[in-house]
């Protein structure tokens, strides 16, 4: 029997340390021994002292939370360990407390100062943001006209009307309103009706209104002049320009030749009869005597320009039928 000799003035440390090294020494004999197992263990190798690992409860001020210390004599960082007064000699490497201290977040050196409140300050804005505003401003109504136009119909409304008067029936129908426009203010006169003030008080704008005197369509002076000049300018020249159609082609359909006229009515011929008639009868008044000398001043003097304002609005036409004709064969 091994016996460990004992000072009795030795403190617990090194009775811990004298007995550790008596184990390993005799560690043949002794871990033969059923009452050294638990220390020892199950090893083969007896010289090796069993490595021990316990359990070890950390408790924490938030969570209390539990961790496992491996080792023995092992001090996990930032941990504080405490060991009891009453661990044995027997069992050096018994369980040990260990408590993780966290700063409290309210005190002094955790509290967060308040942020200061910022002050809004309503700056006025710098010319540049002043030209922006204005430039966006402008876009925005510039796109809102054009949408407006757009959806109007104007656009196609122009279009068709230029494409009427880029024509030489456009030409023609803008000289026979013309001279329409005269004879009708010659035959059927506006009579004075009343007059309307467009202002408040003495001083404004006083506006005349005319109404056409309807009550010349029952009589003989609006008849005649109309006839006589719609027989000059319109009829007969029309009737003439149907049979002496220069504007007739030959064009080939299913294999077949045929005649096909541009114009039902030839612009040239029409103009070149209209001019003639008006020369004879309104400028050398041949045949005045049939129509009468009162109809035909009335015509010629109610037309822009007498016979000669006629004679020009024909010239243009013809030039516009040999300019389109030209075009054609080009």
């Amino acid at each position: 029997m091994l016996t460990l000799s004992r000072d009795e003035d030795a403190r617990k440390d090194d009775i811990v340390e004298a007995l550790e090294s008596h184990l390993q020494k005799h560690s043949a004999r002794l871990s033969r021994n059923a009452s050294f197992e638990p220390y020892y263990g199950t090893r083969k190798t007896p010289s090796k002292a069993r490595s021990s690992s316990t359990m070890v409860g950390v408790t924490s001020d938030d969570s209390e939370a539990k961790s496992v210390v491996k080792g023995r004599g092992r001090r996990p960082t930032a941990v504080k360990q405490e060991f009891g007064d009453d661990t044995g000699a027997s069992s050096p490497a018994g369980p040990s407390t260990t408590t993780l201290t966290r700063p409290d977040p309210s005190g002094p050196l955790t509290q967060r100062t308040p942020a200061r409140p910022r002050r809004e300050t309503h700056l006025p804005p710098s010319p540049a943001d002043v030209a922006n505003l204005a430039e966006y401003e402008t876009t925005q109504f510039y796109a809102g006209l054009n949408d407006l136009y757009s959806v109007s119909g104007i656009p196609e409304t122009l279009a068709s009307v230029r494409e009427t008067c880029s024509s030489v029936t456009g030409v023609q129908m803008a000289f026979q309103i013309l001279e329409a426009a005269g004879l009708q203010r010659a035959t059927l006169p506006w009579v004075y009706l009343t007059d309307v003030k467009l202002g408040r008080g003495f001083q404004g704008p006083v506006l005349s209104v005319y109404y056409p005197d309807l009550f010349r369509l029952l009589t003989a002076g609006f008849w005649m002049p109309t006839l006589l000049y719609a027989t000059t300018s319109i009829f007969l020249p029309a009737l003439l320009a149907y049979f002496f159609n220069l504007t007739m082609r030959d064009v080939r359909r299913h294999g077949a030749v045929v005649r096909v006229a541009r114009y039902n009515i030839d612009p040239l011929t029409f103009n070149i009869v209209k001019a003639l008639l008006t020369y004879m009868l309104y400028g050398q008044l041949i045949g005045a005597n049939l129509v009468g000398l009162e109809n035909v001043a009335t015509v010629r003097q109610a037309m822009f320009g007498g016979q000669q304002g006629v004679l020009i609005g024909c010239y243009v036409c013809m030039i516009a039928s040999l300019y389109e004709a030209a075009q054609r064969k080009t």
